[in-house]
């Protein structure tokens, strides 16, 4: 089976389309890829052509072999757009994905018709910063790869999704037994990227319409770096959303795809 690719300069993008209508960019987050989106795809292409993509270093996209920063991973975003011969889009970015949809805003305004960003800030903090390393060089050491994405769970999802120990269990199960998991070298790609990453003084360029959505509960990204990103981009909504963390996405997918749909179709 041919895969659908897109040849970059150094790298193939991994892609996948869903539906018809008014195009829909899905960027995913650090670590994650087209199967992140899956509990959503469904609804919103029943809506929207729906675009997912795996970012240079996830899934069954390349790694790149030289160090890029997040506007290049923006660029990338273009390039899978100019490819598909897709002029505007509503665009969809969660945590890491956000980051790089606030890039594609920024630089491509022309690109954007309205601008959903999930979970997500205008830097990535120290802490942030220390943490991913630490989960890099913790996955370089090697060892049992279930306790690694065990461990993120608790930064992942909300409280109430522990007390459904099948939801956690069939996550943590899947993601080690998923067959594109992300590399070493392609997690410490991204890590890098976000690290350098910052858009906190041109966020006053962004002009698409935007809703800005935080899980009350998100321990990665905190509410109130989510409250200053919205605050300074011109005209934004904030949301947010009760007993839900940082991938509402997957732990509240009804909840999330109301709330999108509801922004994205009206006037």
């Amino acid at each position: 089976m041919i895969l659908p690719k897109l040849k970059l300069d150094d790298i193939e993008l991994y892609y996948k389309v869903y539906g018809k209508r008014a195009p829909l960019l899905l960027i995913s987050g650090l670590g994650s890829d087209v199967s992140s989106w899956m509990n959503v795809v469904n609804k919103l292409s029943a809506h929207f052509k729906v675009i997912v993509f795996d970012n240079r270093g996830a899934g069954r996209s390349e790694i790149s072999n030289r160090s890029y920063t997040v506007r290049q991973m923006a660029g990338d975003a273009i390039r899978l757009l100019d490819y598909l011969k897709i002029k505007k889009a509503h665009i969809m970015g969660h945590s890491m994905g956000g980051y790089i949809a606030q890039e594609l805003a920024i630089n491509y305004p022309e690109r954007v018709d309205k601008l959903i960003l999930e979970s997500t800030a205008s830097i990535s903090s120290k802490r942030n910063n220390r943490l991913f390393l630490d989960f890099y060089k913790e996955l370089k050491r090697g060892g049992n790869l279930e306790a690694w994405i065990r461990r993120w769970t608790r930064w992942l999802f909300s409280k109430k999704c522990f007390t459904h120990k099948r939801f956690i269990e069939t996550f943590v199960k899947n993601g080690a037994n998923y067959p594109y998991a992300q590399q070493v070298s392609g997690f410490k790609g991204q890590i890098d990227a976000i690290a350098s990453f910052g858009t906190r003084k041109r966020l006053s360029r962004i002009k698409a319409k935007t809703l800005v959505m935080e899980g009350e509960e998100d321990m990665l990204i905190l509410p109130r770096e989510a409250k200053r990103l919205a605050r300074n981009i011109s005209g934004s909504i904030y949301q947010s959303v009760k007993d839900t963390a940082h991938c509402m996405h997957i732990e509240s997918p009804d909840l999330f795809v109301k709330a999108a749909i509801k922004f994205l179709i009206s006037k």
